[in-house]
């Protein structure tokens, strides 16, 4: 139930919809796909600059802080993880650095995505980005 006394179901956004976000320009959808993979980098770019004029390219560019916030954070609890289990278990180590490929995977993933696409919306990352940029996304998607 939310506030209004409706209920809610799981998959209903919590805030303005992206999906129907379009790309004007294939230099939004490269905005947007490089935004995934140079997680810091491109949405600065996009977010200091005139190119935060594109909704497309804004939209992409605070998931894509988003994503490596949630990266780095992943990052560092599997390092933790990591190193115990290795120290516990040191044939483990061969195999476990595989998991530092994960957000990397993820990122391509979303990147192919949003360039090839123009998809907006993706599970959980759409949501948190929602919450986290509430005021600056209601003023810009109504």
């Amino acid at each position: 139930m939310n506030a209004s006394g409706t209920a809610q179901t799981p998959n209903q956004p919590t805030g303005p919809s992206f999906a129907h976000l379009q790309p004007s320009s294939d230099n939004d959808r490269l905005l947007a796909a490089l935004g995934y993979i140079f997680w810091i980098v491109v949405p600065a770019i996009v977010l200091l600059t005139d190119l935060r004029r594109s909704v497309f390219a804004y939209v992409h560019a605070l998931q894509g802080l988003v994503f490596g916030g949630a990266s780095i954070l992943f990052l560092i609890l599997y390092t933790c993880v990591t190193t115990v289990l290795s120290a516990i278990v040191p044939p483990l180590a061969c195999i476990l650095w595989l998991g530092y490929l994960l957000p990397l995977a993820l990122g391509i993933y979303y990147a192919y995505r949003a360039y090839t696409i123009g998809q907006t919306e993706f599970p959980l990352l759409s949501d948190v980005t929602r919450s986290l940029f509430r005021q600056q996304l209601a003023g810009i998607l109504g």
